[in-house]
């Protein structure tokens, strides 16, 4: 039992860590106390009341639009977090599937993505991002249903489907995010106190999302120990997606990338027949050199990640299971009939995260316009360095589970180092990748850079058994 404690002291050690900080930025942002960096600036602001005004109602504009944006978005990633840490137990256990089939359906979903990542992402961008994020929704709620089933040919199905609804998600909900951002000109903030620059954007999608997660790990833990089973999730998580649909048809604009229909992102100084076809707009984009290195960094890391969500509860079981059996060697060495709390483990995984994205947040509001004006020529030097940090520590995290694998304290440490790079990639890598693409094109640029990253998965779950993995 004092194995399993450490996975609670974990989250009890983090939790309070995130509220603190956390807390912290919400009493400078509510009460307006200024920074060391920029208390020079709220003086002079303070004596002009017009510009106070004007910033104010900039200040007021990003909050409506944070909220018009997040509480959809955290309703989606809260659906996705709500399975993501049973799936795998889920299928194993209580379908009883073996591993090897395990493996078979989680690369159903990561083949399907990267099939239906270039149509996707053409059909948001023609259709509208609002009707793709709508799809979505039915989408995951599908693959949520196809679950319920006891046939593995529906379950398959499911899985496909999945893979479809997860292009969608990690391009559709930001391409239409950025795009609105720029329709409304937030990114006149970018210059002053008050207002959204978009790299506190993606500092704030990736906070929230994490403190998300955290709850709906926690919700997961105690819904399979009051019901018995992890299907009841996913009907849980039906009823989080056809809210957010609601949500999303009574509040959201349609937006899509430039056409001959749809000409309001276009700056002023721009004219229809300026306007490159949609076509000539993604060929130009995807000539970019900047999108593919991205492509090849978020080939690398986040599909490490992704290989990660599917092998850890095995890694971290097996080696509680394999420090069970040391301890009790006088035994008949049979493995312990106990299972980890997932649900808990994934909450402290995510509380951590939330500490890197919080960590990228204070650092680009205290470093981030200093480095933005330098005149080195190198602009946005600070979330490159972000990035660079979150690339090599998380590496080095792997190392170090790589070396005490079968070492249950130290295999999570590692994890949770992992995690907390995680935290601060997510937010430097929306950045860059907002900062290289253009909104005509958006959610098709995205789904190519995708491609490679779900191929590599699926390859890397090809060639590996549950074992070898790990």
């Amino acid at each position: 039992m004092l194995a399993l404690d450490i996975y609670w002291t974990s989250l009890l050690i983090l939790v309070p860590c995130v509220t603190l900080v956390l807390g912290r930025n919400i009493v400078l942002r509510t009460f307006g106390l200024p920074s060391s960096s920029t208390a020079a600036g709220t003086a002079k602001e303070a004596c002009e009341g017009e510009d106070r005004d004007v910033g104010q109602n900039e200040e007021t504009e990003a909050r409506n639009f944070r909220w018009l944006f997040l509480r959809v978005y955290l309703l989606v990633m809260g659906s996705e977090w709500l399975q993501g840490p049973y799936l795998y137990t889920l299928l194993r256990d209580e379908k009883s599937y073996p591993d090897r089939t395990v493996a078979l359906l989680y690369m159903a979903v990561y083949i399907s993505a990267a099939v239906s990542a270039p149509l996707t992402g053409y059909f948001a961008d023609r259709i509208g991002r609002r009707t793709a994020c709508l799809a979505y929704c039915a989408i995951h709620s599908l693959a949520s249903l196809s679950v319920l089933s006891s046939q593995f040919e529906v379950i398959l199905i499911g899985r496909i489907i999945a893979g479809m609804g997860t292009t969608l998600l990690w391009s559709v909900f930001e391409s239409w995010m950025v795009a609105e951002y720029n329709v409304r000109g937030l990114g006149r903030g970018e210059n002053s106190r008050r207002g959204l620059p978009l790299s506190t954007m993606y500092g704030v999608m990736t906070t929230y999302n994490c403190i998300t997660a955290i709850l709906a790990g926690l919700a997961a833990h105690c819904v399979v120990l009051a019901l018995g089973s992890k299907t009841h999730l996913f009907i849980l998580a039906l009823f989080l997606d056809a809210t957010a649909a609601l949500i999303i048809l009574r509040t959201w604009t349609e937006n899509r990338g430039v056409g001959n229909d749809q000409l309001r992102q276009l700056p002023e100084h721009e004219s229809a027949e300026h306007v490159d076809s949609p076509e000539d707009r993604l060929l130009d984009s995807l000539k970019n050199v900047r999108v593919w290195v991205l492509s090849l960094v978020s080939c690398c890391f986040e599909g490490t990640i992704f290989l990660f969500m599917y092998y850890w509860p095995g890694a971290l079981q097996g080696a509680y299971d394999y420090n069970s059996r040391s301890r009790n060697n006088n035994n008949s060495g049979a493995p312990p009939d106990r299972q980890l709390p997932f649900g808990v483990i994934f909450a402290s995984f995510m509380a951590i995260m939330v500490l890197g994205a919080l960590l990228f947040d204070i650092l680009m509001a205290q470093y981030g316009k200093r480095a933005a004006s330098s005149s080195s020529g190198i602009q946005n030097c600070l979330p490159v360095a972000l990035l660079t940090i979150a690339l090599l520590l998380g590496g080095l995290s792997f190392l170090w589970a790589a070396f005490f694998g079968h070492h249950e304290i130290s295999l999570l440490c590692a994890f949770l180092l992992l995690e907390a790079c995680n935290g601060l990639y997510v937010p430097s890598m929306g950045y860059q990748r907002s900062q290289t693409v253009s909104d005509a094109r958006r959610a098709s640029v995205y789904g190519f850079m995708n491609i490679p990253l779900f191929v590599f998965v699926a390859l890397a779950l090809i060639t590996t058994n549950k074992d070898q993995g790990e």
